[in-house]
């Protein structure tokens, strides 16, 4: 069989590439991709610009739906017709930290970005690497479970040491992608009552609001500008615990002011979630000290795939919010282009 896709080399470089596909063998399933959706990383390694483990030349392409095409003999789940999406983490299952999350596996390939992902008509993956979607679903929100089950998963890991944050105030900095994908999983998936989003882009503000966020209230007119005022701009310990800022902060954008003011926001016993990419963040430690706060970080969407996908199914109105633009793949530098435009592109897919 023929499949034509799309390879990345660097440097701006996409070539439409046309390569033989075998027959799936042992537990492999074939699958015939929908829609890749692009994110930062694929932008990064389409501008040769990623700094993270990858190779080249490389089928990007992690965030994905499609229907199985074939199954080899050992499949037991999927048959073919199935409507799939599947892992980025492709984790060993048999270290030790597969044991606990399968997204810190020791021996993780990434794919996509550093073994070949979806980014072509027809590709083979092992099946427990692939999770079936409901038979109405609509694929392009299929293709979204990616980035939805990245923030779900950091939004379960603060639930899981926060037994009230449904009850809390709860903030989300950035109205990205991810940003809104946190928003989805707050109010829709784990029930919370008072989510706000900020960003610097008001129409993203707004966007949130219309999905069911808060406006903003406790951040400050200047956020993402100007210094925190920390420790020392405070009135004693009476300004560390009057009450404002939030019970839980999810950090999005990968800003580093963002992530200080969300240190300033935090409230006494208040959690922190880092999902944005930082290479590095000053902040006063003192605060984290004082307010007995907690830092947390999150990778990966391992074990989330299932309620996403559920998400998609029941509330395929607001998870289509997200998308922006549709493209051929034979468009890939125009879509390429419109996923750096901030302003304007949210979640572009690639369509097979």
């Amino acid at each position: 069989m023929q499949s034509v896709g799309i390879v990345l080399r660097g440097g701006g470089q996409a070539e439409i590439v046309r390569e033989e596909v075998a027959a799936p063998a042992g537990s492999q399933v074939l699958i015939r991709t929908h829609a890749v959706g692009l994110c930062g990383s694929d932008m990064g390694l389409y501008l040769g610009t990623y700094v993270g483990p990858k190779s080249y030349p490389i089928y990007f392409g992690h965030e994905w739906s499609g229907v199985v095409e074939a199954v080899g003999p050992m499949v037991t789940r999927l048959r073919p017709g199935d409507k799939v999406t599947g892992d980025c983490s492709l984790y060993c299952g048999a270290c030790e930290f597969c044991g606990r999350d399968r997204n810190l596996c020791l021996r993780i390939e990434k794919f996509g970005i550093t073994v070949n992902g979806a980014s072509r008509q027809y590709f083979p993956q092992e099946e427990r690497y692939i999770y079936r979607a409901d038979p109405a679903a609509d694929l392009d929100l299929v293709a979204l479970s990616e980035p939805l089950s990245v923030s779900a998963h950091a939004v379960r890991r603060v639930a899981e040491t926060r037994p009230e944050l449904r009850h809390e105030s709860v903030l989300v900095l950035g109205g990205g992608t991810i940003g809104l994908a946190c928003l989805f999983a707050l109010k829709y998936i784990e029930g919370c009552e008072h989510v706000e989003l900020y960003d610097l882009v008001e129409a993203r503000v707004a966007k949130a609001v219309e999905l069911g966020a808060h406006p903003p209230s406790d951040v400050p007119a200047a956020a993402g500008g100007g210094e925190s005022p920390g420790l020392e701009g405070r009135d004693g310990y009476s300004g560390l615990y009057a009450g404002h800022g939030y019970d839980a902060i999810f950090e999005t954008s990968g800003a580093a002011q963002s992530f200080t003011r969300a240190v300033d926001l935090m409230r006494p016993l208040g959690t922190v979630m880092a999902i944005g990419f930082i290479p590095s963040v000053q902040f006063s430690l003192k605060q984290v000290t004082f307010k007995a706060g907690r830092i947390m970080g999150s990778i990966g969407g391992t074990g989330e795939f299932e309620r996403v996908l559920d998400f998609t199914l029941r509330y395929p109105d607001v998870a289509s919010q997200i998308i922006t633009h549709r493209l051929p793949f034979e468009a890939c530098d125009r879509a390429f282009d419109q996923a750096m435009d901030r302003k304007n592109a949210m979640k572009v897919l690639v369509h097979f």
